[in-house]
């Protein structure tokens, strides 16, 4: 199993930054400033089960701001940018990475993914949104007014919960190919996965099969999300809270820790014992 995960540039960034991931959430191949152009070979070389695209397919029906599925998306907590019209979209430079995104599904048409609309995920390109995944496995909308280092951290926290390494990730647009990657994977293993939206505008897949009726609220924590677990245990086995960063509650040490674990294992023999003399 593989998935081919895409961040689209825009005017200024006409490139594309790709991660490809195996069904065991490995990395096998990172990409960056890669032409929209080259593209096509990129697939034919790779042959991945499911590509996932940070972009819109196609533009909103005519006379339209918005699509369904960024719509849906907000009554669940998570705001993406409207995708507009052709007439808007192609006559404004800040949609230019839009228009990046479409030339980016054609080449995936072509290879033989065409977007996916329904259906079966496998052999489609999916258009997937990285803020949403990061909400959706996170279980709460990253902190707002994020910058590029602190959004990354945040990001790339969310990729190691997932038993994603990201060593090889080096900005936040591999981040964000990685996510995409990530969201190909989850949608082949769970086959029929949320994707808010009409079928004809385009569907913005999410890594559940459900989500919450309530939708989601912004995240209380302010550290990069899984970086540090906020409550950890004393390593030596006594059940207390330590401070984070600490490896042992005041007082507590390794002798402590060889103690308990002698004591329970005199505890299994003797239970073993009675066990053995039927006397429980």
């Amino acid at each position: 199993m593989r998935a081919l995960g895409i961040d689209v540039g825009g005017e200024q960034r006409k490139h594309l930054d790709i991660v490809v991931m195996d069904g065991d959430r490995q990395i096998a191949a990172v990409g960056s400033r890669i032409p929209v152009q080259r593209l096509r070979a990129l697939i034919d070389d790779q042959r991945p089960d499911v590509i996932a695209i940070d972009a819109p397919p196609a533009w909103a029906p005519s006379g339209h701001r918005s699509r369904t599925t960024e719509r849906e998306l907000k009554l669940l907590g998570i705001q993406a940018y409207y995708t507009p019209d052709k007439a808007t979209g192609e006559a404004n430079a800040f949609y230019a990475w839009m228009r990046n995104g479409m030339a980016a599904f054609r080449a995936a048409e072509r290879a033989g993914y065409p977007a996916y609309r329904a259906g079966t995920i496998r052999g489609h390109a999916l258009e997937v949104f990285p803020h949403a995944t990061v909400t959706v496995l996170g279980g709460c909308v990253p902190p707002a007014r994020q910058g590029s280092a602190a959004k990354r951290a945040w990001r790339a926290g969310v990729l190691r919960a997932q038993h994603v390494p990201t060593a090889q990730l080096r900005t936040l647009d591999q981040v964000d190919a990685a996510l995409a990657a990530l969201t190909g994977i989850v949608a082949l293993e769970l086959r029929d996965p949320f994707a808010p939206g009409m079928p004809d505008e385009g569907r913005i897949v999410l890594p559940a099969r459900v989500v919450p009726a309530a939708g989601y609220r912004r995240c209380v924590q302010t550290r990069p999300f899984a970086t540090e677990p906020l409550i950890t245990f004393c390593a030596c086995g006594c059940g207390a809270q330590t401070r984070p960063g600490s490896e042992f509650r005041a007082g507590h040490d390794r002798k402590l820790m060889v103690q308990l674990e002698r004591a329970v294992d005199e505890g299994e023999r003797a239970r073993a014992e009675l066990q053995r003399r039927g006397w429980t």
